[in-house]
């Protein structure tokens, strides 16, 4: 029996115990403790918003929830924001260190792929350097796996969001605990503006020695160029090749060495001068293993990866850090950067462990263990540093076998910008989550997630995740109009019946609610207080000895039928009630030493707030007196209730006017990912009154919010140039609103994929159905119009098709606008093709009719753009 003083000594120490700072400040241990959770990092974090020391005289961003702000993507949900000449922020450092990692952002060039900008880094008040910023690896925009396309539109699929990425700097020499390091913004650092989140320091090793035996790459007969001048690859191919054909292992020492195609390991080990010494950059970087059989016996670490991706592209296979089948292996001590996953293993494959990895800002997962071809079984994940990757932060995905035995243990995840810190789908036999960190998920997911999705084979478990600490995880997801658990299931493609135990788990300040259990039929938007009849249930849950504090909405958000069992959950600071139940046909079967969390309730919180995005608007190169093209902003009611609007307004040198596609009225319909009334978007310029940065804010007033309160929009304009985009906005692509019409359409590839923002997805006509074939955009309205573009994904080779414009004035009747030609897509131009429509043309809908296309037998189109 659970006796009423441990009842309330639990309590007492869950209103006792302290935030969490954003990561461990220790620095790593000799060997990890039994409590601690997270990474035993080797650096020393500070956020420059909030950690003591710091020192800004900036813009203090959040803290904020709300996808596509750049506080709610930063770690600890706040960041601190420097524009113009003067402003800084500053780090006293609490212990010595030679090197630093800044987490930073900057804006995107107005026609997308990022600028390049200066800032200063000073020391006691001395300029030591200026860094060189990109947001060339940031920045996504449209629909999932997004692109590099600037686009603002509808909630759900056209927010622009990532925006972050890192820098680092070693200083040369130790800058002893008391140092003052500053980064500000001086003549010539010509950015609109730079956001701060995190600075990471430490106290960087000398170089690695060269293991006795090994081979040198550098050295004949290879003479592997370590300048980065050239590229390697087949060089440094042949050196990994005949050392282990000899048994030697290979020696990368310091340097930056280029490559341009994955390298190739089996049996062999590969070892650099360690992560700030030996980089491996250029394109497609990647250690590649074998598969069925895998490769084995591979020993690979003390090196850094550094990738130029930009964009998620699933056809190319070769933009991963780690790629393939890797048995009786070790990964250790790399730092992965700017790649699209950083580690993605397909079974068969056995005990491999992954050790104190660093990955940052991938364009997808950082590390799937991703059972496709094979079990993935008696793998390792720990001690490893997870930041801002764009899908999950760690997965198991047991796609056609079985994730095993396999183990994620002590790992810090922050900020993954698509789906969850860590995800489990499907298996979970003998698998293992314990003792690890998660923290601020950005959206469509939270901390922990086990689901039947992905057509991954049935859970068998058991499946134990004990120990974990969560701090602001879970998170609005535009799909559903409504949060997300930090710890979550979802029963999507089956019943979950297999053992799981959850204990000895704390979370902390989830913006939604702790637990939440999914329906299969999915509720949406205000009708979540009317759950449907049936679904696929969730049972053999067994949650204990839980701690929670501070959940914006419930501890239990029962939406899935089924049955759990729950002893010793104690929580603090509910905002809304315990339990939300509306009739999923789900039960809770309480055991002893639960405190805190009685009540229940069939309410979503009825005042949610307005949501507008993106957060800031950038105008770049603006001209002094002259009005700028415009931008668009977006604003979305999130609450279950219709919210009034009053005009919105905007500050000194920005104008607001109505976005003639969906404008604003005087009212948003109640949340509803389905409903276009439930938001609109309003139209911003700016006439700059002199050279320089002008700031401003756009107030949306309306009767949501704590006492009315306006949501607002962060306005920038700059007469600066950067980016080389001659002042000119993005146009407009009309296409991504429009309704999407096939003629026919292979399963999986239909006529929608052609106006997602994706140049990765693509429509396909039903292979071998005679031509012609149609794809058809209807715009809703006429239209000026004045071009098309069309695209195919990058990767592919050189293919011709023939095709004619059609337009109809009343999506109807169509008549040919441009006749029958050939066009050529050549991955020279990025397979892109323009067709300029004749002066005059007015359309409320147009039509690509397809008649030939020598690459396939069919249609192909990634994208149909329109543009007025």
């Amino acid at each position: 029996m659970f006796l009423p003083s441990l009842r309330t000594a639990l309590a007492a120490l869950l209103l006792a115990a302290p935030a969490l700072a954003a990561v461990p400040t220790t620095a790593a241990a000799a060997g990890p403790a039994p409590a601690r959770v997270g990474a035993a990092v080797p650096f020393t974090e500070y956020n420059a918003a909030t950690s003591p020391g710091t020192r800004t005289n900036g813009t203090v961003l959040g803290p904020d929830f709300h996808y596509g702000s750049l506080a709610a993507e930063a770690t600890g949900r706040q960041a601190v924001q420097l524009t113009g000449p003067g402003q800084y922020v500053s780090f006293r450092l609490t212990r010595a260190a030679n090197a630093v990692d800044f987490h930073y952002a900057i804006p995107d060039s107005l026609h997308g792929g990022g600028i390049t900008a200066p800032l200063h880094l000073y020391v006691n008040g001395t300029a030591r350097t200026a860094l060189s910023l990109t947001s060339e690896f940031s920045w996504l925009y449209g629909t999932y796996p997004f692109s590099n396309n600037p686009s603002v539109g509808k909630p759900d699929g056209q927010v622009p969001h990532d925006f972050y990425n890192d820098v680092r700097y070693r200083f040369g020499s130790t800058l002893p605990a008391g140092t003052v390091v500053k980064l500000q913004v001086d003549p010539g650092d010509n950015a609109p503006w730079y956001v701060v989140n995190t600075a990471d320091f430490e106290q960087v090793a000398a170089p690695l020695q060269q293991p006795a035996g090994s081979v040198d790459v550098t050295r004949a007969p290879y003479g592997v160029d370590s300048t980065g001048a050239s590229d390697v690859t087949t060089a440094l191919q042949t050196a990994i090749n005949d050392a282990s054909a000899a048994g030697r292992a290979v020696y990368l020492p310091a340097g930056t060495y280029t490559v341009s195609r994955p390298l190739d390991v089996d049996h062999v080990a590969i070892s650099g001068a360690g992560e700030w010494y030996t980089v491996l950059t250029g394109k497609n970087v990647e250690f590649n293993g074998k598969q069925n059989p895998p490769s084995s016996q591979v020993r690979i670490s003390d090196l850094a990866l550094f990738g130029n991706v930009g964009v998620r592209d699933d056809s190319n296979t070769q933009d991963t850090g780690f790629n393939g089948g890797f048995s009786d292996s070790v990964i250790s001590r790399i730092w992965v950067q700017n790649e699209k996953v950083g580690a993605w293993v397909v079974g068969p494959s056995t005990h491999l462990t992954f050790d104190s990895l660093r990955i940052q800002d991938t364009t997808a997962d950082g590390v799937n263990l991703n059972a496709a071809n094979g079990p993935v079984t008696h793998a390792v994940i720990r001690n490893s540093f997870l930041r801002n990757t764009q899908d999950d932060g760690l997965a198991l995905w047991s796609e056609n076998y079985g994730d095993t035995d396999d183990t994620i243990t002590h790992n810090t995840v922050d900020s993954p910008g698509l789906a969850n810190n860590i995800g489990v789908y499907g298996s979970g036999a003998g698998d293992v989550i314990s003792h690890n960190l998660l923290q601020d998920t950005v959206t469509r997911g939270g901390g922990i997630h086990v689901g039947q999705r992905f057509d991954s084979v049935p859970m068998s478990g058991p499946l134990s995740i004990s120990d974990n600490t969560l701090v602001r995880t879970g998170q609005w997801d535009p799909g559903w109009d409504y949060g997300v658990g930090a710890i979550w299931f979802d029963p999507q493609q089956g019943d979950m019946t297999a053992p799981v135990d959850i204990t000895g788990n704390t979370i902390l300040d989830s913006p939604y609610s702790a637990f939440m259990f999914q329906n299969s039929h999915a509720y949406t938007g205000a009708a979540v207080r009317t759950p449907p009849g049936a679904g696929f249930a969730v049972s053999g849950v067994r949650i204990s000895d839980t701690l929670v504090r501070n959940v914006g909405t419930f501890v239990f958000q029962d939406q899935a039928p089924g049955s759990i069992a729950v002893s010793r959950t104690v929580a603090t600071g509910v905002r809304g009630a315990g339990v939300f139940s509306c009739g999923a046909g789900f039960s809770i079967v309480r055991g002893p030493g639960d405190f805190g969390w009685s009540s229940s309730s069939c309410a979503m919180p009825a005042r949610s707030g307005l949501w507008t995005y993106p957060g800031v608007t950038t105008f770049e190169n603006a001209g002094v007196g002259a009005a700028t093209p415009v931008q668009k902003v977006v604003i979305m009611n999130t609450a279950t209730s219709a919210a009034t609007l009053d005009p919105v307004t905007a500050s000194a040198g920005f104008t607001v006017s109505a976005d003639p596609l969906h404008p604003c009225g005087t009212g948003l319909d109640a949340t509803s990912p389905t409903d276009a009334a439930a938001w609109c978007v309003v139209d911003v310029s700016a006439t700059v009154p002199a050279a320089g940065i002008t700031r401003g804010t756009l107030t949306v007033p309306s009767s949501l919010g704590r006492g009315h309160r306006a949501a607002t929009v962060q306005l920038v304009a700059s007469t600066d140039s950067i980016g080389g985009n001659g002042g000119v906005a993005p146009p407009s692509n009309l296409a991504l609103d429009a309704t999407m019409t096939a003629s026919s359409a292979l399963t999986y590839f239909p006529g929608s994929n052609a106006n997602d923002g994706n140049d990765g997805s693509y429509w396909e006509s039903q292979d071998g159905d005679a031509y012609p074939q149609t794809l058809t955009a209807d715009l809703g309205s006429d239209q000026p119009l004045s071009k098309v573009v069309l695209t195919l994904p990058a990767g592919w080779g050189t293919r011709t098709e023939t095709l004619s414009v059609l337009g109809s004035a009343d999506g109807s009747t169509f008549s040919t606008l441009v006749p029958s030609a050939d066009y050529t897509f050549d991955p020279a131009t990025d397979n892109t093709v323009t067709i300029t429509l004749p002066a005059g043309t007015g359309a409320q809908a147009l039509r690509l009719s397809v008649t030939g296309n020598t690459g396939w037998v069919a249609a192909q189109l990634s994208e149909f753009e329109i543009f007025g």
